[in-house]
């Protein structure tokens, strides 16, 4: 999906900015009220692209490597300056910039374990006293630690800055899709949003 909302100049006020009496009117160099620098000397309209993906987990503390897909959807939008949100729209289960090496990613995940281990008592579990958000195969399967370990690790999301119409990621920094539960049905979306 591709959005292009109308482009519009603003001017200083007393009071502020303000809208111009049209949309044909043109701002002069560095009066933008956003801060403009110099790569973004002209009015233009911003471009919101947005991208959502599926896929099956492996379960118990699986972390997968995103990055790929996610610079292929920055290249779709067509935003050469901006920002993308990838986002896990799932509560046990978040994704994270970091290094994608083995010996981090077995140092992560141990350490998760040693700070919500999954054998210990979590009311989330217990149905004779939980009575709401009840899915059925949660009854199978408790969940408690995940949960706890999604609060843990923050925001669901993260937000990487787009230069060039890439990424700006540092020299070892991935995307990474991190599943905290169970092995489930999941779907992240990556929403790009600039020029």
């Amino acid at each position: 999906m591709l959005v292009n909302p109308p482009s519009r100049a603003w001017a200083p006020t007393a009071r502020g900015w303000s809208a111009p009496a049209s949309d044909s009117e043109k701002n002069p160099p560095g009066r933008f009220p956003f801060g403009r620098g110099p790569r973004n000397r002209q009015n233009r309209a911003v471009k919101v692209y947005q991208r959502e993906t599926e896929l099956r987990t492996a379960g118990g503390l699986a972390v997968r490597d995103i990055t790929d897909e996610v610079n292929e959807a920055v290249r779709e939008s067509g935003v050469t300056e901006g920002i993308a949100c990838i986002y896990s729209p799932h509560t046990t289960c978040c994704v994270r910039v970091n290094e994608f090496e083995t010996g981090f990613i077995e140092d992560f995940s141990e350490l998760l374990r040693r700070l919500v281990p999954s054998e210990t008592y979590y009311a989330h579990d217990d149905w004779d006293k939980r009575t709401e958000n009840i899915c059925p195969e949660d009854m199978d399967f408790g969940n408690g630690h995940s949960h706890c370990m999604a609060m843990l690790l923050g925001t669901a999301g993260e937000s990487v800055p787009v230069r060039d119409g890439e990424l700006c990621l540092g020299t070892w920094q991935r995307v990474l899709f991190i599943e905290l539960d169970r092995e489930r049905d999941r779907r992240w979306l990556v929403q790009v949003v600039g020029n």
